[in-house]
């Protein structure tokens, strides 16, 4: 009976000590930004907005300290879509951004067409952009 116990003690030591899995969980803090408006964007970065707006995309324009975060959601049937920020967050090595795209009534789906996008401006942190 006792080695059947020191056989099962040691089954249970070697299964927990085996075995150990730690997740880092790193605290994400929020960042401040601004949207911007098209007249006052670099005249460069508009000409990249204009030259992929009818596609999905995001992208990310740098100049010295200040970043802009670009997402556009491609072209869409109708006008007046707004993009709303759903959050901006970063950890040690990265920053998250997360939008949606907030669609329009069908009866404004059939006035012609949109390539909405939205210009997110912010300090440069020198990490890598994830784009949610």
């Amino acid at each position: 009976m006792k080695r059947f116990a020191v056989v099962v003690l040691l089954c249970l030591c070697c299964i927990s000590t085996g075995c150990v899995k730690q997740e880092k969980q790193g605290t994400k803090e929020k960042i401040e930004y601004a949207v911007c408006r098209k007249e006052n964007l670099p005249k460069e970065l508009v000409g990249r907005i204009d030259e992929q707006k009818d596609k999905v995309f995001h992208f990310t324009y740098s100049m010295k300290e200040t970043m802009y975060y670009v997402i556009g959601y491609g072209k869409q049937t109708g006008t007046g879509y707004k993009i709303r920020v759903k959050s901006m967050l970063m950890d040690e090595d990265h920053i998250y951004i997360d939008t949606n795209l907030i669609g329009v009534p069908k009866s404004r789906q059939g006035e012609g067409g949109s390539c909405p996008y939205i210009v997110i401006k912010s300090q440069n942190y020198e990490k890598d952009v994830v784009f949610l």
